[in-house]
């Protein structure tokens, strides 16, 4: 088993705590590792994002959690395929969003500038991965498994659905963040107009 490198041996050269908040790519098991590692975080706040959208009530705020957590797990798979513009732009989105309640006077909770920390953190880690190449061709490096839910979610449908979504997820992705900038300049213009 050691031989075809099915051990499950961990070869990263960070601990958990230190690859969300600050990590490195040594090897091609940290590449993997942080693609994983930024697929999951982009699907958690998803879901956040639409559990929060979801008790609004309200269905404006439905509809609009549901589309940006869809950006951010199509977003997620950029991420776990190593493309740091992908996770880029689901830190602007999510960054814009803590931008917007800063402008309508509310003070974003600790779990979102936590979430935007690792967010951001994301950014380094998948330009990290997208620039490592191996020192040597056929060097040894980490298999991509298909046996339970979770490695079908996060190692085998990005590679397959990444390439077809990337362009409808830049495309979609830019066009939420313009409608958030909307909205903040809209709301700037009338809180100005009110003070008048």
């Amino acid at each position: 088993m050691q031989t075809l490198g099915l051990t499950g041996e961990d070869k990263r050269s960070d601990g958990r705590l230190k690859s969300i908040f600050w990590p490195t790519v040594d090897n091609a098991w940290d590449v993997n590792y942080l693609g994983q590692q930024g697929f999951w975080i982009c699907l958690v706040i998803a879901v956040f994002q639409l559990i929060v959208a979801a008790l609004s009530g309200t269905p404006f705020v439905l509809v609009f959690g549901v589309i940006a957590s869809l950006i951010f797990i199509v977003g997620g798979m950029g991420v776990r395929q190593a493309s740091w513009p992908a996770a880029a732009m689901v830190f602007a989105i999510f960054f814009a969003g803590i931008v917007e309640s800063l402008s309508k006077g509310r003070f974003p909770g600790i779990l979102s500038i936590i979430a935007g920390a690792i967010l951001l953190s994301n950014v380094r880690a998948a330009f990290l991965a997208s620039e490592w190449k191996p020192l040597v061709e056929g060097e040894d490096k980490p298999r991509r498994f298909n046996e339970t839910f979770g490695d079908k979610l996060a190692d085998q449908m990005p590679a397959k659905l990444w390439p077809t979504l990337q362009i409808p997820f830049f495309v979609a992705a830019s066009v939420l963040l313009s409608v958030v900038f909307l909205g903040m300049g809209v709301e700037l213009i009338r809180q100005v107009g009110a003070r008048r």
